[in-house]
């Protein structure tokens, strides 16, 4: 073998090695591994028959820790993380919690996303998942404990703070949460969003730019809803979180909420990574959850009566929190023993028993008289038609009907508290949206089942460079929507 074999041998080889090495430094972990035949490290600390929930963006049981114990005297925490990190980043967060005197048993994070800084997790996408996790965390505590556990804490951090906030909103589930924390939330906005975003990870950049209709969406109808305590922990100065420069070093506050600008307050300076999770701000969170009263334990919530066209709650104890301005109410609404319904209003209203602690989950009302005669239910249509489309797009819902109000969720079929339909719908990613319309009497449309398909995939079937040669060939996507790649 000539000397000019060997280096053109050993050229490739080279090539070859680099080309190694160079897959090995780009490729996913959760991919490359499995090639190597070695696990991916995954964080699983449950007790033995817990099963997790699965997923609803990875399709995988999701990792994390939890339980473990047989004592809960106290209402259980629920720790969600962020984007491009896992149920590991609230390690620390349990070694406090435990020297701060909660049981092993109160205390779970579970990773609901992708744990992957190549690809974003999205609000929108993932409520189904946060649902699963309050769903297996208060079902497993209520069949380990034999009593029913209905109230959660939920600690948030960074986009799992806008991410719980709309989850509460899209299946009306405040009266579940006792306490919320959130933690450096892009509230109203954060910089490195941007609303032309490109590429796989710009659903969260369509749902977090500032001033973006995603976040207006979220925010429309009252910021703290329902007898939920909220507190909003950030940096505050400008500089220490560099997610939140000025001008907008205030967006993780919320009005009506107990907000923490704790590095401006305290002279201190901890990032975005940090600020959750250091002893004085942990100090600060467990203050907070712990001055909240316990729910009685086996006491049952209060409901919401109709009697004619007056509202009272079913508990004696119990009052109702009403609106009739289209927002929310809050534990700041003066409470009333009875709400009556005056004609053209539209009431939201949830009933609270302080002796209890517990809550119903919102519902809405208007006024019915006896004499009215409905000919037939009211009629709801979209617009645009479901589909798939490349950019977000806005969805129109009319009814027929002038006296009804429209109801819509993505996260199961709307009830009268589910979002309120006042201008059109945002939708940034691929969703299946549910609207209904509901008369005064009750009487409802048939509901609208729509599957909207934001994606990045039918962009590059439509871009390819044999569509820009060939232009009448044919498009070929079947909204089959990659994940994570």
């Amino acid at each position: 073998m000539n000397a000019h074999h060997l280096r053109k041998t050993g050229t490739r080889l080279f090539v070859a090695l680099a080309a190694g090495f160079i897959l090995a430094a780009c490729a996913p972990r959760e991919w490359l591994l499995p090639k190597l035949g070695i696990e991916p490290p995954r964080l699983h600390d449950f007790p033995a028959d817990y099963q997790p929930p699965i997923s609803a963006q990875t399709g995988q049981p999701m990792p994390g820790f939890g339980g473990g114990g047989t004592a809960l005297p106290q209402t259980p925490v629920i720790f969600v993380h962020g984007n491009t990190v896992s149920a590991r980043y609230w390690l620390p967060a349990r070694r406090y919690f435990l020297d701060a005197g909660y049981p092993v048993n109160a205390l779970w994070a579970l990773g609901y996303g992708w744990d992957n800084v190549r690809y974003f997790d999205s609000n929108d996408l993932s409520v189904d998942s946060i649902e699963r996790i309050v769903d297996s965390v208060t079902a497993y505590l209520s069949k380990t404990t034999g009593r029913e556990i209905r109230q959660v804490d939920i600690v948030a951090h960074s986009l799992g703070v806008t991410l719980v906030r709309q989850w509460m909103l899209q299946t009306n589930g405040w009266h579940r949460v006792r306490n919320f924390v959130g933690a450096c939330g892009a509230n109203h906005g954060v910089w490195t969003a941007w609303p032309d975003a490109r590429g796989q990870n710009r659903v969260v950049s369509f749902e977090l730019a500032p001033g973006s209709p995603w976040l207006a969406q979220l925010n429309r109808h009252g910021e703290t809803p329902g007898h939920t305590r909220y507190m909003m922990l950030y940096d505050g100065t400008g500089w220490a979180d560099v997610l939140f420069p000025k001008p907008s070093e205030d967006s993780p506050a919320l009005d009506g909420a107990y907000n923490i600008a704790y590095n401006r307050e305290h002279g201190t300076y901890y990032d975005h990574l940090e600020l959750p999770r250091v002893p004085e701000t942990m100090r600060a969170i467990v203050d907070f959850l712990r001055a909240a009263a316990e729910p009685l334990p086996q006491a049952e919530p209060p409901t919401i009566v109709r009697e004619g066209n007056v509202l009272r709650a079913s508990q004696e104890d119990a009052q109702l929190h009403c609106t009739d301005d289209r927002r929310y109410p809050n534990a700041a609404m003066p409470p009333v023993r009875e709400q009556p319904l005056a004609a053209n209003r539209l009431y939201t209203c949830y009933a609270h028993n302080p002796r209890s602690g517990l809550s119903s989950p919102m519902a809405r009302y208007m006024r019915s008289d006896p004499g009215e005669i409905r000919r037939s239910a009211p009629n709801l249509r979209a617009s645009p038609p479901p589909g798939s489309y490349e950019q977000p797009q806005r969805i129109r819902l009319e009814t027929d009907d002038p006296q009804a109000f429209i109801v819509y969720s993505i996260a199961g079929p709307p009830e009268s508290g589910s979002p309120l339909y006042t201008e059109p719908i945002y939708i940034a990613g691929p969703v299946r949206l549910q609207a209904l319309a509901i008369a005064p009497d009750g009487s409802t449309s048939a509901p609208l089942v729509l599957d909207y398909d934001i994606s990045l995939e039918l962009i590059e079937a439509r871009r390819t460079l044999q569509r820009q040669l060939e232009p009448d060939t044919p498009v070929h996507y079947t909204a089959q929507r990659r994940k994570g790649r």
